[in-house]
């Protein structure tokens, strides 16, 4: 059975990266991992509460403050922990913003803190894959 991923950030470009740095832990791995991709935090919390995840990789700032049931990653991290069948489920929690406050709070909520800034697709897939391993 495939490992299950959500990735859950508004921007393509990361959602890319991510899903490359997936492809590469692949190989590591040695087993298939199906990715789902969210764009809001409206669909991000929707995937979360429904389904069960081998790890989600969640951004902060989600550009959907115009619907109705926006919540920034952290609420989403919170929420995941607190009262969804993700409670175990490794998170990362991989943004921009960059200030140890966030970090605290996402390691704080049990998640792990990522930066976007200085994102290594090699490292950032062997972290994938040792994270997903020792879960499974």
């Amino acid at each position: 059975m495939p490992y299950k991923v959500l990735v859950a950030d508004d921007d393509e470009g990361q959602r890319k990266s991510h899903g490359f740095a997936l492809e590469v832990a692949t190989a590591i791995i040695e087993d298939e991992i199906a990715i789902t991709e969210t764009a809001t935090s409206v669909d991000t919390w929707a995937k979360i509460k429904s389904e069960v995840f081998n790890l989600i990789i969640l951004d902060n700032d989600f550009k959907d403050n115009h619907l109705k049931g926006h919540l920034p990653g952290i609420a989403l991290l919170e929420l995941s922990k607190r009262e969804s069948p993700n409670r175990n489920t490794p998170t990362f929690f991989c943004s921009a913003d960059a200030y140890d406050t966030l970090k605290a709070m996402v390691e704080r909520h049990g998640g792990m803190y990522l930066p976007k800034v200085g994102y290594d697709i090699e490292k950032v897939a062997q972290l994938f894959a040792d994270t997903m391993m020792k879960k499974k």
